[in-house]
């Protein structure tokens, strides 16, 4: 019996979809933060009085919160654990980098 690539064991044994299910899972939660954090500077942006800025900034750091949970599942789904770990490495070393404002994708 000959002995099996990475390649192979991960079609034989299924290991790919587990790989993909963890990677969607962990961007998921990378770009949520991202999402939130564009999407209320975005939406704070708009200024006004009346504290209009601070409704549109909540109301769009919740979606784009949400808009990011999903995006970052899609990403990881179809670029993998590595690449997916790659990017979460960077977005949370950016999030300790305190001379940036916001995270940058």
């Amino acid at each position: 019996m000959r002995e099996l690539n990475i390649m192979e064991i991960e079609h034989v044994s299924g290991a790919g979809l587990f790989d993909r299910l963890g990677a969607a899972f962990l961007g998921a939660v990378a770009f949520t933060g991202i999402g939130a954090a564009k999407g209320g500077v975005s939406g704070g942006s708009t200024g006004g009085i009346l504290g209009v800025g601070a409704i549109a900034a909540a109301v769009t750091a919740i979606y784009g919160g949400l808009h990011g949970m999903v995006q970052g599942a899609v990403y990881g789904f179809v670029n993998g654990w590595d690449k997916t770990l790659s990017v979460f490495n960077t977005i949370t070393e950016q999030w300790g980098d305190q001379t940036v404002p916001t995270p940058k994708i």
